[in-house]
């Protein structure tokens, strides 16, 4: 690490950071981000073995037969309490430390990485939950069970975890990735964390926050939320344009309560532009159209009928009865003035909308998907079937074969063909056509679940089709084909970054992508799925 900097005096070495070149911020930046992982690594262990003393110093005086449930629970309480006190802290975070700790006895490569500074806190937790997983399931019992991974080779689950660990990802990447490997390996585990899930956490729960305001937290299945995300996405898309001046956040709030039939919540476009066609299309409704007629009355033939609606007429016979003393209304139900009738509101569902689509491997090899989420268990994927278009994985990522991590010591695929033409040798139909056909989009999304810029978590169906070598617009045979071996998902900010080439790409038959940096030679492999 450069000796730059004083560590006593923050002024100077703001101003050494201040005045350091580009190839020297790069340099000296990840060196310091490494130092920093490791203080924090053992900052960690230290807090666990303070929460140990108090812990067992708080038992000590305790006999054998007074150690029971409240006295440990107790002792626990009271240890994460002092570890918040003395590293000032959240007790939330106080024992989230521990526990980690407390996993990384049992996984010693995972934790020399973390001691190494090669893991950030968070994502040694998130591989060390799998990993432990991984064990409590029968996957593996320790660091020297192994997994066959379809080769001569074999590598350990935690091996595995991390292999996956230290790719260029992000950590609601790596969280799914481990996901995926956790079902390959052993489906009825998840769905018996699936099902623990919903019995012991599944919930909504909606607080009053500041303001006028309320907080809104659920745990709710998978499909629930990606439904609802959908809805909300194509609502926003429907009703407003980019120059709308509100935040994205703000919009999200006002769709989800038109969505869900809050009253008087209606999402319109605040762009001010005269020629704005999500607003023009606004203004040109009625205060009922056609269309909402037709929903009001197909709501209301949902409901049930009068229970005398059908009742036939029945003569009324005028009785004699006895006289009452004249009603005298009751103040409380006179209507005020300032009172207004107030209409409830119908939930809205958006035609526009994306359906629920799971893809599954009709060999039941390759993990299913549910888009929008990530990998689910095969359970779950056949109760989804009902209600969710299912489509099969595409050859090409059937004969990939399953979730296998590559290791160093493995001998590597091949780049692509460099010419962009994918092998071909004759274009295929489409190939000389620019934007891909939805077939070959959802090969192209099948075979990569992410957008392929390293550290981007970007899900791919959300992503533009890059072709890896340029298509010739003036000439298409020229240049890079419409064919999977020339395409890669990229969201649209990494899209623009890749054109700067500044970072240049290298696809290889596996459909790994290499990036080396043009000034640098510094070289970021991502891989596919």
């Amino acid at each position: 690490m450069s000796t730059t900097f004083t560590f006593t005096d923050p002024d100077a070495d703001a101003t050494a950071i201040e005045s350091m070149s580009r190839d020297e911020l790069t340099e000296t930046g990840p060196d310091l981000l490494r130092q920093s992982r490791k203080h924090e690594a053992r900052a960690v262990l230290t807090a666990a073995a303070l929460a140990d003393r108090v812990y067992r110093e708080r038992l000590a005086g305790q006999s054998e037969v007074e150690v029971w449930g409240s006295v440990i629970e107790h002792a626990d309480k009271l240890a994460r309490a002092e570890v918040s006190l003395q590293f000032k802290i959240s007790r939330s975070k106080a024992g989230s430390w521990i526990a980690l700790a407390d996993l990384l006895k049992e996984l010693p490569l995972i934790r020399a990485a973390y001691l190494n500074g090669e893991l950030s806190t968070n994502r040694a937790s998130i591989m060390a939950r799998a990993a432990q997983r991984g064990s409590d399931t029968g996957t593996t019992d320790s660091a020297s069970d192994s997994v066959d991974t379809g080769d001569e080779s074999e590598m350990s689950f935690e091996e595995i975890v991390l292999d996956y660990g230290s790719r260029a990802t992000t950590d609601p990447v790596l969280s799914q990735q481990l996901d995926a490997a956790l079902i390959s390996m052993n489906p009825d585990s998840v769905i018996e964390d699936r099902d623990t899930i919903t019995d012991l956490v599944g919930n909504v729960t909606i607080t009053p926050d500041v303001a006028g305001h309320s907080a809104l937290d659920a745990v709710v299945p998978a499909h629930y939320g990606v439904f609802l995300t959908t809805q909300i996405n194509a609502l926003l898309d429907e009703r407003t344009c980019r120059k709308d001046p509100r935040r994205v956040g703000s919009l999200r709030v006002i769709a989800l309560g038109e969505i869900t039939g809050v009253p008087g919540a209606h999402l319109t476009c605040e762009c001010g532009q005269e020629n704005c066609a999500k607003g023009i299309a606004a203004r040109n409704e009625s205060a009922e159209t056609p269309a909402d007629a037709e929903d009001a009355q197909a709501w209301d033939d949902l409901l049930p009928e009068p229970a005398d609606a059908d009742a036939p007429e029945v003569e009324l016979v005028e009785l004699v009865e006895p006289v009452a003393e004249p009603d005298v209304p009751d103040p409380l139900d006179e209507p005020t003035p300032d009172e207004v009738p107030m209409a409830f509101g119908r939930a809205l569902v958006v035609p526009g909308a994306p359906v629920l689509t799971v893809l599954k491997d009709p060999d039941g090899i390759l993990v299913p998907r549910l888009q929008g989420y990530g990998p689910i268990d095969p359970d779950y994927a056949t109760t989804l079937a009902e209600i969710a278009k299912t489509i099969h994985y595409p050859e090409t990522a059937r004969a990939a074969g399953p979730l296998i991590p590559q290791i160093s010591d493995r001998p590597q695929a091949p780049p692509a063909d460099p010419t962009g033409h994918g092998g071909h040798t004759v274009p295929p139909p489409g190939a000389l056509t620019y934007a891909p056909s939805a077939t070959l989009r959802a090969e192209v999304l099948a075979n990569d679940a992410w957008c392929r810029y390293p550290y981007c978590g970007m899900p791919s169906h959300q992503c533009d089709l890059d072709h890896w070598r340029p298509f010739n617009h003036t000439d298409p045979e020229a240049g890079g084909w419409t064919v999977l071996g020339d395409l890669i998902p990229l969201c649209r900010a990494d899209h623009q970054r890749k054109h700067l080439a500044e970072w240049v790409p290298t696809l290889y038959t596996d459909r790994r992508v290499e990036w080396r940096n043009r000034r640098t030679g510094q070289v970021i492999v991502t891989y596919p799925r």
